[in-house]
């Protein structure tokens, strides 16, 4: 795959389960902890359609949401009620095109990231700043997810995006795009650049050169100046420090995990031979001095359903095969056992004040809601025997 070739798929978070893999069978006997994910409240929305979260104010008590429509995004107050939206052509002057790659509050302001452009808007919607990514887009597109994240250098605020790909130049099943690839950009606010940080880690199976990966996918959170991240298909926690590039890695320790295992360098990817389904991490949050980690384990090729499963049932035979889990890592590294996530919910942001967010999924009522649910959660912490 060329760097200027553009792969589209909406990979909405409400569709991404989790991909990735290994023969890591950490037995966690140390520790019979868990932890469960209950709901405290909620928030009801007048909307017909499904919604994905992007941000939330919780000093404001703002949450800015997209629609139906990739290019209508709207801000929603604690009491459920639309207050403002943005639902303009993709070629109108203040638009950020066709595609939000990611959006947050930043300051008093908006911030959304376009496949080429940068904008910032007032909370009625207003454009008061943008400017043109300074090199061409690349690599996957990603909607719905949290890619855009405030940060700090120096004491100086700044963003910290995910664009769908590094800024290399090399093809990404040859050995130099490893070498130059970049897991995130700063946007600098003042020069109006996307400047590349963060190269592979040394203990990064990907920094070994001995397989290529179409798309290397992190999950990452920003706490001022520092990010935390993993990749979905990886069993690697990472900690980045902005100041002074301190770079910490370590394994994470699942239950199961099966890796994908790549293709051959200067080869290419196979997508006709069936293979197990790797597992995935979907879903990565900072809260408070904890990080939550929602994953897949994936399932082995015997293990997948066969042809005597109707195609229409498959995909959900395959989800209740390989059940979503959780498990936190706490602020000293250790980490909790696995548990099931529940089906009720799926979730997508944490707030500033550690208040974890989600969806209702519509799979599981038995009727069709005239209001879109928001649960707020909580980590509770349990203890197995």
């Amino acid at each position: 795959m060329t760097k200027n070739k553009v792969i589209i798929g909406l990979f909405l978070s409400i569709l991404t389960y989790g991909c990735s893999q290994s023969n890591t069978d950490t037995a966690l006997e140390e520790s019979q902890l868990y932890y469960d994910l209950e709901i405290v409240d909620s928030l009801m929305i007048d909307y017909l359609g499904n919604l994905e979260l992007l941000s939330v104010n919780s000093d404001q008590e703002l949450f800015l949401f997209m629609g139906n429509d990739h290019g209508h995004v709207f801000l929603v107050n604690k009491a459920g009620e639309i207050i403002s939206s943005f639902e303009k052509p993709s070629d109108a002057p203040d638009a950020f095109g066709q595609l939000n790659l990611g959006s947050t509050f930043f300051d008093d302001k908006i911030a959304i990231l376009g496949r080429s452009v940068v904008n910032f808007y007032d909370h009625q919607f207003n454009l008061l700043k943008n400017f043109k990514k300074s090199y061409p887009s690349s690599g996957m597109i990603y909607l719905g997810f949290d890619h855009l994240q405030p940060g700090e250098i120096g004491g100086k605020k700044t963003l910290i995006a995910f664009t769908g790909g590094p800024q290399a130049n090399a093809h990404s099943n040859s050995k130099a795009y490893y070498r130059e690839y970049n897991t995130l950009d700063i946007i600098d606010l003042e020069d109006e650049e996307f400047l590349p940080i963060i190269p592979l880690h040394v203990d990064s199976r990907y920094a070994k050169g001995e397989e290529a990966h179409d798309f290397i996918k992190p999950l990452f959170q920003v706490d001022k100046n520092q990010i935390t991240f993993v990749h979905k298909e990886d069993t690697r926690f990472y900690q980045f420090q902005l100041d002074d590039s301190t770079f910490m890695s370590e394994t994470i320790p699942f239950d199961k995990f099966i890796m994908n295992k790549g293709y051959a360098i200067d080869g290419r990817q196979d997508y006709e031979t069936p293979t197990d389904r790797p597992g995935g991490i979907s879903q990565f949050l900072k809260v408070n001095n904890q990080h939550l980690i929602i994953y897949r384990s994936g399932l082995k090729l015997d293990q997948l359903p066969g042809p005597e499963t109707p195609d229409d049932e498959k995909y959900m035979k395959v989800l209740q095969l390989d059940k979503e889990k959780l498990m936190v890592r706490e602020s000293d590294g250790s980490y909790s056992l696995p548990s099931d996530v529940s089906n009720r919910f799926r979730v997508a942001r944490v707030d500033a004040k550690g208040r974890i967010w989600a969806l209702q999924v519509l799979n599981e009522i038995e009727y069709e809601p005239d209001m879109v649910t928001i649960y707020e959660l909580k980590l509770v912490k349990k203890t197995r025997g």
